[in-house]
């Protein structure tokens, strides 16, 4: 009689065949295990990216260290003062710590030198007009197409000052409120002033037979102002 082999339990690999339900939760398994390594591989270039931005910055700023330490010197932004020679065409600027009692040094130095635009000179017409008091633009004459004529008077420090804007034809006369101009200590004075040198205009410009076609308009002018006090 065959006595039956005794069995002895161990563990060892041996081949396996994957069932329909295994070979589907490895389908998944796998899928997230390719995600995840999508996000750690999203996250290391996110750092290599950041890493080198902050060492782009950090290039940037010694390259600037060395340019200004080279130069010797940088452009900070700093208080002006600016003074405007319209003749020379020139505007200046100066720090405004070098003042001295709210005046520049005559041996300053400008910091900046730049040509004066037609803006500047605008700005600074706009800016003296403003200064005269009791400004009102006197009509000359009835205006015609592109003709017109006005006359402004102001008074600025106890006299009065005018200037003549006039177009007839292709004739032109600009002229600003100006300190610097002939003044009267009257208003009517003024006026009168200066429809006498608009007068002298007409002569040479129109003549004087044309020009007489403005007296009678001028002189309704210097009657209606001729008692008018400010």
């Amino acid at each position: 009689m065959n006595e039956k082999p005794t069995l002895k339990k161990v563990k060892r690999q041996v081949k396996h065949v994957f069932t329909p339900e295994e070979i589907a939760a490895l389908n998944i398994e796998f899928r997230q295990s390719f995600a995840n390594l999508k996000s750690v591989e999203a996250e290391f270039d996110s750092v290599k990216a950041s890493y080198k931005a902050k060492t782009t910055e950090a290039e940037s700023k010694m390259e600037t260290l060395n340019a200004t330490l080279q130069a010797g010197f940088e452009l900070r932004e700093k208080p002006l003062v600016i003074v405007m020679d319209f003749k020379a065409g020139k505007k200046f600027f100066y720090l405004e710590s070098i003042l001295v009692d709210g005046e520049i040094p005559a041996d300053a130095e400008p910091v900046i030198t730049e040509a004066v635009t037609d803006a500047d000179r605008q700005q600074e017409l706009i800016e003296a007009e403003a200064r005269f008091e009791c400004r009102e633009a006197i009509k000359l004459f009835e205006p015609a197409a592109t003709d017109f004529g006005t006359m402004t008077v102001g008074r600025l420090d106890g006299k009065w000052f005018s200037a003549l804007n006039v177009t007839i034809g292709s004739r032109v006369l600009a002229e600003h409120l100006d300190s610097e101009q002939p003044a009267s200590k009257k208003r009517a004075d003024q006026i009168k002033r200066t429809c006498k040198r608009f007068t002298e205009w007409l002569n040479e410009n129109l003549g004087r037979e044309d020009a007489k076609g403005f007296i009678n308009a001028l002189e309704l002018v210097k009657a209606e102002h001729a008692e008018r006090e400010e």
